[in-house]
C-alpha cells in the first residue's frame, strides 16, 4: 500500500477514512509512530503507555520521557570517517 503526503505544515499525518477502518482506529486516537527505514509502524499510545507498568501516571516519567525525545529529535549523527 502506498499514501503519498503531499503537504504537512505541522506535526501530524492525516489519514483517509477507509485506511483508519482497516487499521481499526478512530477519529482523535493518539499513536505512537516509529520510522524505519521506508517502513511507518502505528502503534496505539494506549498499548505503549501499558508498557510503562508502575510510571503510567506519573508526572515526573512523563517530563523525563519528554526530556529524552526532545534529546533524540535534536541528535544528529556524526560524519562517518
Amino acid at each position: 500500500m502506498t499514501l503519498i503526503v503531499q503537504s504537512s505544515s505541522e506535526n501530524v499525518i492525516s489519514l483517509p477514512r477507509w485506511l483508519m477502518q482497516s487499521l481499526n482506529l478512530h477519529e482523535g486516537d493518539a499513536l505512537k509512530t516509529v520510522v524505519e527505514g521506508q517502513t511507518l509502524h502505528l502503534t496505539p499510545l494506549d498499548n505503549f503507555l501499558a508498557l510503562r507498568g508502575i510510571y503510567k501516571d506519573d508526572p515526573e516519567f512523563d517530563n523525563a520521557i519528554t526530556y529524552l525525545n526532545q534529546g533524540w529529535e535534536q541528535w544528529t549523527q556524526p560524519e562517518s570517517v
